[in-house]
């Protein structure tokens, strides 16, 4: 593999800055990004975890950054203390840690697995603001170092699309992943106009110098035939990126991966499985 290029330097960075503390992954791992908020980053974070998981590997989970979380019952009720992350509950992470065979109850994990956690379900640099907190990007980095020795590979997965703005200096999550350094996996879907999303976003990602190692289709309907487009879309967005389709997945009925609260079905995990096999044999050989 050819040496990863050296990250710019910032010598006016605020202390503060999230370049200040994010560094690259010293090890095997993914990173999940989506055309569109929604677009089943989580159905696929939690269905590779799975696959992975399957294949005996010590998995481990992680989304830096969450907004739109419910808060927890007992949690952030006085109205003297302000409200901190702990005090939100992260159902995107929960997922996949349980097809990860982690427990996301367990306090001591759930910082690590979802390390910033604001309530507004907006994007995550205004929940900032309408919060009064800024984004903790050390604790962001102390998950990622935790994981670096408690885990064989693992899953980061983005907030939103790739140009969704993290914190208030406008970091995005181009700049997160552009500083963890880890391979993307895009999630698209096959519906009219996903060839331009896809497209941009692939081609927004190799602006920073992150290899693409693949793209996951998700929510394609059970007839795809029936749609020209969709029909059409299924192998013309492998052609004009130049990167392979790792999977396909089915739409859920009734669609939407908020339906399950639970476990990712278990015929997503066998169509993540191939690439989860074939990306394990390439950077943890030894596994």
């Amino acid at each position: 593999m050819p040496p990863l290029p050296q990250l710019p330097t910032y010598p006016e960075l605020h202390p503060r800055h999230p370049r200040t503390a994010l560094r690259p992954f010293r090890g095997p791992g993914l990173f999940i990004t989506g055309t569109a908020t929604d677009i089943g980053k989580t159905t696929v974070t939690a269905a590779l975890a799975g696959a992975l998981h399957r294949l005996h590997v010590r998995v481990g989970v992680c989304k830096p950054v969450s907004s739109g979380c419910p808060k927890f019952s007992d949690r952030g009720n006085d109205p003297n203390v302000p409200m901190t992350d702990d005090d939100f509950a992260s159902p995107d992470a929960a997922i996949a840690a349980r097809t990860a065979g982690l427990d996301p109850k367990d306090d001591s994990l759930l910082r690590y697995l979802s390390p910033v956690r604001f309530g507004a379900p907006v994007s995550p640099h205004v929940a900032s603001q309408v919060e009064g907190r800024p984004t903790n990007w050390a604790r962001v980095a102390g998950a990622l170092d935790w994981w670096q020795e408690n885990c064989d590979a693992l899953l980061v997965e983005g907030s939103g699309g790739w140009f969704v703005p993290l914190d208030h200096h406008d970091f995005m999550v181009a700049d997160m992943a552009a500083a963890i350094r880890l391979p993307v996996i895009v999630v698209t879907d096959a519906a009219l106009g996903t060839l331009n999303r896809t497209l941009l976003t692939i081609h927004a990602i190799r602006q920073r110098n992150l290899a693409v190692a693949g793209i996951v289709i998700n929510r394609v309907p059970p007839h795809p035939e029936q749609d020209l487009a969709i029909q059409s879309n299924l192998t013309e967005v492998s052609r004009l990126c130049g990167v392979p389709v790792r999977a396909i997945l089915p739409e859920l009925s009734p669609p939407g991966l908020g339906k399950l609260h639970d476990e990712i079905p278990a015929p997503f995990i066998d169509a993540m499985m191939p690439f989860a096999k074939e990306w394990l044999s390439m950077v943890c050989p030894g596994l």
